[in-house]
């Protein structure tokens, strides 16, 4: 803000400054140029005050001029008066005329007029003595009877034979002209004044044969006395001088510019130029104010209001510098305290590889003191090996492209223990970009690889028991398929036993049982026959025991039947098959219908397991399928046979678990007979067995 406000004082000073030397130069300017003016003036009104030297002396040689003053009569004063009139009208004069050696008027050209002087002495003025004497003269005054100013031109006339002065002529000219044409300024005030202060041509009437500066009484009984200005008063102007010589003042403390200058032949007359001060410092300065000044006010403000901004912008950026530097300061603190305080090998090298800076774990680890490190080259801490590899292709490649990463090392602690690393690191670049410092970290990968070579060591080992197990593995699963090869031909050899084990039961039934039993109804009958006088209870008995004896046998066989049912044997699997629809049939009032094609002959052992796959298909379909129609269907295809049984029962889902042996146990026989078993079934919608049995050599 002081920084502003002292701008703003300076650039207005410096303004104020300008202003002040510019109104000075233009004053000054002012006052050349009023000297130049009342010079050109001073000139000016010369020339026209000295018009008539020339036409007074030539008026002064005319012939009837000299014989007037010789011969005075009313002739000569006729043809005197006409030269007269005719110079006075010629040269547009105010009046000419003639006076004798006393000073008296004997002829003029306003002879006619109510302010005619002819006969008046007019011996007191000085052109009369001046040329009465024989010097031509000039001179300024009022005239006496007809209170107009004017320059008189005066010179002798001489005798035209004794060459003595006989006479003077005057001539007359008004100074209204000169007045009006050269004292017009208006801005400024231009006065001619007497050698004794009087006013005589001015450009403001109010001036007229005042006094410009105050004079004592001596002096004004000597204007009295000369009659040159009149009978006065000859009051005060009002200026006076101050004591700078070219300064005055009015009566109203108004200063002016003085400037005077004399007229040649007229060395005690002075033209005098007066300049209002103010109206000239307004004159030159109005273009200031209006030109200048403006600009330079505007560009005073301007400079103050840019100078407040720019300061509030340096002060701005000032403070956020300095936050900013605040925070680089802290930013670096902490920097340098998590770079020598973190748990991490950090190091940075320069150009050429020496160290300029490790942090305080990488001493640590290394067991050296950190004025031993420092300055070092960095591969005095490698192994040899990693020496030759940072030194022919790591660093070179690193201060080219400033970065690489995990590269492999091995550094050597001053105990002598080598550490395996992984080092990475990019460049600090300089304003050119060139990379001169490194920011290094380093990984201690000693135990990882350690751990890395257990590792391969261990699954180098375990690939070797994984080989010795897959081998053991084909070796045990060749085994157990040769055991489940073995208890499959196990259980088929069972089932082939118990198949011969209950056809031996069957045959036993039916040829042993069957033949002791029938015996035993022999005997029975004969009992009964031969001891017909045994009491009737007996009798009874023994016909129970008939009864029960047709019944066990009747048993007997349909339990032969169901083991293994002779048609089998000797009629064939169609014939057994039909033989069980009907059987079926009978037992359980279902409507069982058995269909077949021709069907080859095949062996026992796969007659038997379609026989089995029937009855169980059939017994299950009656006992929980609540079926009333069974089809059951023996049919061949190219490959072999085909056994279908299906009904029209509740159905089942074949997904479910199932706790009974049935389904398992024609699947087995099925899978035991080289074929296999389909079940279709629904709820609601019955089921479908089908097994079907692919004979060797079947065409």
């Amino acid at each position: 803000m002081i920084l502003a406000i002292f701008a703003f004082l300076s650039v207005s000073t410096g303004g104020w400054l300008f202003y002040y030397s510019f109104r000075k130069a233009s004053i000054q300017t002012g006052e050349t140029q009023a000297v130049a003016q009342l010079k050109l003036l001073t000139d000016q009104l010369a020339t026209s005050l000295s018009e008539h030297i020339k036409s007074v002396r030539v008026l002064s040689r005319i012939k009837e001029l000299e014989t007037v003053l010789v011969d005075t009569n009313l002739e000569t004063l006729f043809k005197a008066n006409q030269i007269l009139d005719m110079f006075t009208r010629s040269l547009e004069l105010d009046v000419s005329y003639l006076m004798d050696l006393k000073g008296n008027t004997i002829c003029s050209s306003n002879r006619n007029q109510f302010d005619s002087f002819v006969g008046h002495d007019f011996s007191f003025r000085p052109y009369f003595t001046s040329a009465i004497q024989g010097q031509p003269d000039s001179y300024l005054a009022l005239g006496v009877t007809s209170m107009k100013r004017g320059v008189y031109y005066s010179h002798p006339v001489y005798h035209p034979e004794k060459q003595e002065i006989i006479g003077v002529a005057v001539i007359k000219s008004s100074i209204e002209f000169l007045e009006t044409t050269l004292f017009s300024n208006p801005e400024h005030l231009l006065f001619f004044v007497s050698p004794n202060g009087i006013i005589f041509i001015s450009n403001q009437s109010r001036y007229r044969f005042k006094l410009l500066w105050p004079v004592d009484n001596e002096t004004k009984d000597q204007i009295v006395q000369s009659r040159q200005f009149g009978n006065g008063p000859w009051g005060w102007s009002g200026f006076r001088r101050t004591q700078t010589k070219d300064r005055v003042t009015d009566q109203n403390k108004e200063a002016y510019l003085y400037t005077s200058l004399s007229v040649p032949r007229y060395p005690d007359w002075r033209v005098v130029s007066l300049k209002n001060k103010k109206l000239l410092e307004k004159q030159f300065s109005a273009p200031f104010i209006k030109g200048i000044g403006p600009g330079v006010i505007f560009i005073t403000s301007l400079a103050g209001i840019l100078v407040f901004f720019l300061y509030q912008q340096a002060a701005k950026e000032i403070s956020q510098r300095k936050t900013a530097e605040e925070k680089l300061r802290i930013s670096e603190e902490r920097y340098r305290h998590i770079y020598h305080k973190t748990p991490i090998m950090l190091h940075s090298i320069d150009t050429k590889g020496r160290i300029i800076r490790v942090s305080d774990h990488w001493v640590d680890v290394m067991g050296y003191d950190r004025e031993e490190v420092i300055g070092r080259h960095l591969t005095d801490f490698f192994t040899p090996e990693s020496k030759k590899f940072a030194l022919s292709k790591v660093f070179p490649q690193f201060f080219n492209t400033g970065f690489f990463k995990d590269i492999p090392y091995t550094y050597v602690k001053k105990s002598k223990d080598k550490m395996d690393i992984l080092l990475s690191s990019y460049g600090v670049r300089d304003e050119t970009g060139r990379v001169v410092r490194s920011l290094a970290v380093s990984v201690d990968v000693t135990e990882k690889n350690r751990t890395q070579k257990d590792l391969e060591h261990a699954k180098e080992k375990l690939a070797r028991y994984s080989h010795d197990l897959e081998k053991q593995v084909r070796l045990r699963t060749a085994q157990l398929e040769k055991a489940q090869s073995s208890l499959k031909n196990l259980s088929k050899n069972i089932i082939a036993s118990q198949e011969r084990e209950k056809e031996q039961v069957a045959r036993e039934l039916h040829d042993h049982l069957g033949q002791v039993l029938t015996a035993l109804r022999i005997d029975v009958m004969w009992v009964k026959n031969h001891f017909t006088s045994s009491p009737d209870q007996a009798v009874d008995r023994a016909e129970k025991m008939s009864l029960l004896i047709d019944k066990t046998i009747q048993d007997v066989r349909d339990m032969a039947y169901r083991l293994r049912p002779r048609v089998l044997d000797d009629l064939g699997l169609s014939d057994a098959l039909e033989s069980l629809v009907s059987d079926f049939e009978k037992r359980s009032n279902v409507s069982c219908v058995f269909r077949r094609d021709i069907i080859p002959q095949i062996d026992k052992t796969l007659a038997t397991a379609l026989y089995r796959i029937g009855q169980e298909a059939v017994t299950n379909a009656i006992r929980h399928a609540k079926a009333t129609t069974i089809i059951v269907e023996l049919r061949t295809d190219a490959k072999g046979l085909v056994l279908t049984v299906e009904d029209n029962g509740i159905g089942f889902n074949p997904d479910e678990s199932r706790t009974g042996f049935g389904l398992e146990g024609m699947m087995e026989r099925a899978n035991l007979a080289g074929g296999w078993l389909d079940i279709t079934s629904q709820k609601g919608s019955g089921t479908r067995i089908t097994c079907k049995v692919n004979v060797e050599g079947w065409s």
